[in-house]
């Protein structure tokens, strides 16, 4: 990934800038590169949650399986981006969304397990990641809301 090692990209993305050094090596230790040539589906929505990742460079589509529409992409993700992120969540067993690399993509990945075991022993660094996750999880229920809008609506107000 661009000539850095594991440890560089983690302390230069701002999600790991508020972690102190145990914290920062709790996640390393969970952490391992990915990579994926364009159109390879990373994971199928339906599948068990292993691991989160952190798009290094690339870009990934996040779609959805609608009826009688086939699949429909919710977001386009980016360097510095996070999916997958129901592995972290225990309640959540199964992936929400497909994952496809729609061109050559680097990630970091995350152990979903290892994520939820090193937030339970340090709650610090759960508040740190859960804070964050709750963003993401924010930002994708705003572009579901944004789908289901542009695929149920029928007309503009005032149309006859």
């Amino acid at each position: 990934m661009t000539g850095n090692t594991l440890e560089e990209l983690l302390r230069a993305n701002p999600w790991f800038s508020a972690l102190d050094e145990a914290q920062f090596d709790a996640m390393l230790a969970i952490s391992s590169e990915a990579s994926w040539p364009a159109g390879t589906i990373i994971f199928r929505e339906g599948e068990p949650n292993k691991n989160v990742y952190l798009i290094c460079e690339g870009h990934v589509a996040l779609d959805i399986a609608v009826p009688m529409r086939g699949r429909v992409t919710i977001l386009t993700l980016s360097d510095g981006d996070v999916f997958g992120w129901s592995a972290v969540l225990p309640v959540i067993n199964i992936r929400t969304a497909s994952a496809r690399a729609i061109e050559d993509t680097q990630a970091i990945a995350f152990d979903g397990v290892g994520m939820q075991e090193a937030c339970e022993r340090n709650h610090e660094l759960g508040f740190n990641v859960f804070r964050r996750l709750t963003n993401v999880v924010a930002a994708r229920l705003a572009a579901t809301r944004m789908q289901l809008l542009d695929m149920y609506a029928t007309g503009s107000e005032g149309d006859d």
